[in-house]
């Protein structure tokens, strides 16, 4: 790379331009994905993803995509491996763009991870989410709201590569946040699940789809959490579109499409 480019000027910063409140909603987004390990440990037992409290049994468990046929679980499987190679891989990035931690070897760490995330485990990601979304799941508004997922983080990618041209590390580091709050949806949708089945909702609906209350509640958490995030850096307003998309997303399915609290209307 070029020294003295644009690109090289912004990550010759001494730290991504990211506030201690961001950085902490990272980490403990990160750390979120412990809530897994019983889902784990469930499908090495067993073979199937839903853990003890709630051993999923899929509509179709088995699928046929582009005249392939392939297995739900084993979609799903590799599904959560990408997602989370994907996130640790972004978690490291924004660990070495930390102060105190920064050297020039891990500046070259760092760039060299950004093009490794770009070309291999971001498109495998989204090839395999949007798979899930559109053969797997069945009901219209889990279909809308888990498929917006992948859209919107490629959205966040793109539009942090234009930060990083533009030398304007602000946008680069408040889009790679957008990007990682989204990713890290699934271990906040576990989680608000589990919160709903304590509170006495159902966490499947009778066609063994996980209930539209999660996709409803883990959209407005993510929101919440990105506003909270931006307006700690006082760059709210700055990052109203993405959030104005997610929110549009939603309002749209809760208009146009079947939906229930407590269940997942079929399509």
């Amino acid at each position: 790379m070029p020294k003295g480019s644009r690109v090289d000027r912004t990550f010759s910063k001494d730290t991504l331009s990211l506030s201690r409140t961001q950085f902490v909603l990272v980490c403990v987004a990160f750390i979120s994905n412990l809530v897994f390990i019983p889902s784990v440990s469930h499908y090495v037992r067993n073979g199937t993803w839903g853990g003890v409290a709630a051993a999923m049994q899929l509509p179709d468990p088995e699928v046929s995509i582009l005249g392939m046929s392939v297995e739900s679980y084993t979609l799903i499987t590799w599904h959560a491996v990408a997602a989370f190679v994907l996130a640790a891989a972004l978690f490291s990035q924004f660990v070495l763009a930390r102060r105190g931690v920064r050297s020039a070897k891990l500046v070259t760490v760092h760039k060299t991870l950004g093009p490794i995330i770009l070309c291999t485990l971001l498109p495998a990601f989204v090839l395999l989410a949007l798979s899930l979304s559109l053969w797997v799941i069945r009901t219209p508004f889990n279909r809308v709201m888990f498929t917006l997922l992948p859209v919107m983080i490629v959205f966040a990618i793109v539009r942090a590569l234009v930060g990083l041209r533009r030398g304007d590390r602000d946008l680069h580091a408040d889009s790679m946040f957008l990007a990682f709050i989204l990713l890290e949806a699934a271990p906040i949708f576990r989680i608000v699940m589990f919160i709903f089945a304590r509170l006495g909702g159902q966490v499947l609906a009778p066609n063994g789809e996980p209930v539209d209350a999660g996709a409803l509640f883990r959209t407005v958490i993510v929101l919440a959490l990105l506003a909270f995030g931006y307006w700690s850096c006082g760059r709210l307003r700055r990052n109203l579109l993405p959030m104005a998309l997610i929110g549009l997303a939603l309002l749209g399915a809760l208009v146009f499409l079947p939906w229930s609290l407590d269940g997942a209307p079929a399509g």
